[in-house]
């Protein structure tokens, strides 16, 4: 029975210690023993150089080259930024796909690398290591990073670009985009600032000679800027004026002229927001809850198309905006989500939808109308406004917000979206969590219905027609939000099944998401998820829209279920870790793609998250990681698991953080990487030396960079681990927790530190151990300050005042 609560360290910063700093690994020879090869790299290095700068740009001042790696050298040590393009003289940003390098260079600049590229050592220099006897290579740094890169070139439209310019035609017909086109800039905002660099001026020239570039069109042309402060490069928003905007020519004409222009890094068409419409045939309510006044009720916040005020409803409301006027508003998706909210577990009679009803603050910022009247030039208006709509929000309580609407633009495996990037600040500035759909694929790219047979379903995907066009829609690749795909209700074998029009992982640079997934209604005619219409009616309906209002239930109870302000890492980290794949997709063969239809699975009910039995515990550690810091725990295996001195049972491991982002980084937007480790003494029987080996084993255990990234959630930052020991491993007892950061080249950790949360579950699998007490028990005996987590942070609060 589950009747111990979860457990809360509260003295987790004292267990975070400065680092031992390791030493990086010695410069690797990339073409050792092939002498005659390198000799011929660099050459070819060398003609790229050449011909680096086409003789239309000989009068700009700055050249941007594109700089691929090879597939071994994307760590960051083997990085070509001491000695090829040293970054106390170059600019250099990693590029718009994973191991590649954007380097900002001058006329004089390519001169000298070119002569340093040549005069790296022809031969491969061979030197005995002390240990083993053998030859070894041991390459200069300068051989080394010049091997390390793959291919030098101009950066040109096509990095710029993924539209061509009739698709852009159509896109921009579409009255919800405002018309406009996104161009951003290679120039950072703090550049207009700096009156002194001389590289700062001649990106300001660059950036003035773009502006009277586009004047010299003689188009209906009206340019505004991006706040500042939400983007770290300029960006400007560029809007034809009719009767333009449905001429080809002009558009060819605007197109042609950003794509040549040196200081462009990305040109971006507009997205439009998603929303599906209820199914319209309804049947009447026969019963829905009546609240109390007695208690309070956790309140998510609904960012949406706004809610109908029918009876059923309007007790429920805790606060409303009115942005948006009702009367030329279709309420029907906005109300459909309300009733979710409210009542699910009761129109919806299913163990998956047993969650605590929610009140909600209808946010009805999504005009279903007239949208270019409210938001001119587009999303970012709608952004700005949804900044602004939160304040009050924030105030009334609400610190879950659900915005079931997605834009209708994939992500991008290259680059973190801007929409995204826009939302984690939107986010962080007001501690919130936003909770999202993974966006949903229409009628004629929907998948077909998922076989029996294993072998069949992998098959299906393979046949799939539209490969590649059933990704995530954006900004459902947000780090700081929760993202959600679709199941269908269960079957009559109570099977749980990705959703035909669900859209699937990863997100951007092989991130993990969605990262949970919920039930969101079948693609048939009576979709089997039930709720309210606007006229006070029920019907069904389906769409990843209406499984995010689910989760966003369960976090919010979480967040109203535990005294006090807890961090948001620890509410995302709590319910991920008690998500659960669902059994139709744990074999061996599905389990590989489960992680990019369902992420972690399906919540558990808030209440059960913070209960477990006897026979295990779960220990959560908030807390901050500072610059040159790691956290390490160490503690002891429950005796009741402990067979013949070796540790059996289960353990599962989740750590949630808050890096720096950077969208000026690429795909390496993610600044920091945090890694988990699970630790067992390991003595060494001759010397009696101590130490410790990891016990988390996965796909990440790789050598290569690459393969950490696409399967150990490297510079990812939800990392979730889960092992059995059934024969038991080690001979020791003794264990240690450990987090340990990593920063990307050329970042340097802020001395306010990266905020985390882990949460560990030791458990006995046959559920007879006394897991709980035994472990409860030694930690309290060795110092450590633990609580129940539901009332600890609100005590530790009335004490400190």
């Amino acid at each position: 029975m589950a009747n111990n609560p979860v457990q809360i360290v509260l003295n987790a910063q004292n267990y975070v210690q400065r680092a031992e700093i390791v030493p990086g690994g010695s410069n690797k020879d990339f073409f050792a023993g092939r002498d005659s090869d390198f000799k011929q790299h660099k050459d070819a290095l060398a003609q790229s150089l050449d011909t680096l700068i086409p003789s239309k740009l000989t009068e700009s001042p700055l050249v941007f080259a594109h700089v691929e790696l090879q597939e071994t050298a994307w760590a960051k040590s083997h990085r070509p930024v001491n000695q090829v393009f040293p970054k106390s003289k170059i600019r250099s940003t990693p590029g718009n796909a994973l191991g590649t390098l954007i380097v900002e260079l001058a006329p004089s600049d390519i001169k000298t690398i070119r002569e340093k590229i040549i005069s790296a050592e022809n031969e491969t220099r061979w030197e005995k290591d002390p240990k083993s006897e053998k030859l070894v290579p041991k390459p200069s740094r300068l051989r080394s990073e010049v091997g390390a890169i793959k291919e030098i070139r101009l950066y040109s439209d096509h990095d710029r670009r993924k539209f061509s310019i009739e698709q852009a035609v159509q896109w921009l017909s579409d009255p919800r985009t405002g018309g406009a086109y996104y161009v951003e800039t290679f120039i950072p905002t703090d550049s207009l600032e700096d009156s002194k660099s001389k590289r700062a001026s001649e990106e300001n020239a660059l950036l003035e000679d773009l502006m009277r570039g586009i004047g010299k069109l003689e188009l209906p042309i009206e340019i505004s800027r991006l706040k500042s402060e939400w983007t770290k490069n300029q960006i400007f928003i560029a809007q034809l004026k009719e009767p333009y905007r449905s001429q080809i020519d002009a558009h060819k004409r605007l197109i042609n002229f950003i794509d040549s222009h040196p200081i462009v890094r990305a040109i971006l068409l507009p997205p439009v927001l998603q929303s599906s419409n209820t199914n319209q045939e309804e049947t009447s309510l026969k019963t829905f809850p009546s609240i109390s006044q007695e208690r309070a009720y956790p309140i998510v916040g609904i960012i949406d198309t706004g809610v109908s005020a029918i009876n059923h409803l309007a007790p429920w409301q805790a606060g409303a905006t009115d942005f948006i006027d009702p009367a030329f508003q279709d309420t029907s998706h906005g109300t459909f989500i309300a009733g979710l909210i409210a009542g699910g577990k009761h129109l919806n009679p299913s163990t998956e939808l047993d969650e605590a009803d929610c009140k909600f603050y209808d946010l009805g910022l999504h005009p279903t109308y007239d949208y270019e009247s409210y938001y001119p030039r587009g999303f970012f208006d709608f952004l700005e406004q949804l900044d602004a709509e939160i304040v009050t929000a924030a105030q009334q309580g609400v610190r879950v917000f659900n915005m079931s609407l997605s834009v209708t633009l994939p992500v991008e495996d290259s680059s973190y979206s801007l929409f995204a990037n826009i939302l984690d600040q939107i986010a962080d500035r007001h501690d919130v969590i936003f909770v999202l759909p993974s966006g949903n694929l229409d009628g004629a790219t929907a998948r077909e219905a998922w076989p029996d047979d294993e072998d069949q379903c992998l098959k299906l995907l393979a046949e799939y027609r539209h490969q590649g066009k059933d990704r995530i829609f954006q900004p459902a690749d947000s780090v700081r939000s929760i993202t959600v795909g679709a199941l269908d209700p269960a079957s009559k074998e109570g099977a749980l099944k990705p959703s035909r029009y669900t859209r699937r992982g990863p997100g951007p640079s092989l991130g993990a998401k969605p990262d949970v997934a919920h039930i969101g209604g079948k693609l048939e005619p009576d979709h089997g998820l039930y709720s309210l219409t606007p006229r006070g009616g029920v019907s069904s309906n389906c769409g990843t829209s209406f499984a995010a209002p689910l989760v966003a239930k369960s976090l919010a109870t979480l967040d109203h279920l535990i005294e006090g302000k807890v961090p948001r890492e620890a509410l995302s980290a709590l319910l991920i870790h008690n998500s659960k794949v669902p059994d139709w997709m744990t074999s061996k063969k599905l389990s590989r793609i489960a992680k990019d239809f369902v992420g972690a699975g399906i919540p558990s009910q808030a209440a059960r998250s913070l209960e477990i039995d006897d026979n295990q515990i779960t220990l959560v550690f908030n807390g901050i990681l500072k610059p040159s810091h790691e956290l390490v725990f160490d503690f002891t295996w429950p005796a009741c698991l402990v067979k013949n001195g070796a540790c059996t049972g289960k353990v599962k491991v989740t750590t949630v953080y808050s890096p720096a982002i950077d969208r000026n980084f690429g795909a390496e937007f993610i600044l920091t990487n945090i890694d988990t480790w699970l630790r067992q003494e390991v003595i060494d029987k001759k010397t009696g030396e101590v130490s410790f080996k990891g016990r988390l084993k996965t796909e990440a255990d790789k050598s290569i960079e690459k393969e950490r990234i696409a399967h150990g959630a490297k510079w990812w930052p939800v990392k979730t681990f889960e092992t059995t020991f059934p024969r038991g491993v080690g001979e020791s007892s003794q264990w240690r927790l450990v987090l340990e950061p990593l920063n990307r080249n050329g970042f340097t950790l802020p001395e306010e530190g990266v905020p985390f949360s882990t949460v560990m579950t030791i458990s006995d699998p046959k559920g007879n151990g006394r897991v709980f007490d035994e472990v409860r028990q030694q930690l309290q005996a060795s110092g450590v300050e633990i609580s129940d987590i539901r009332t600890a942070l609100s005590n530790r609060l009335r004490q400190e005042n």
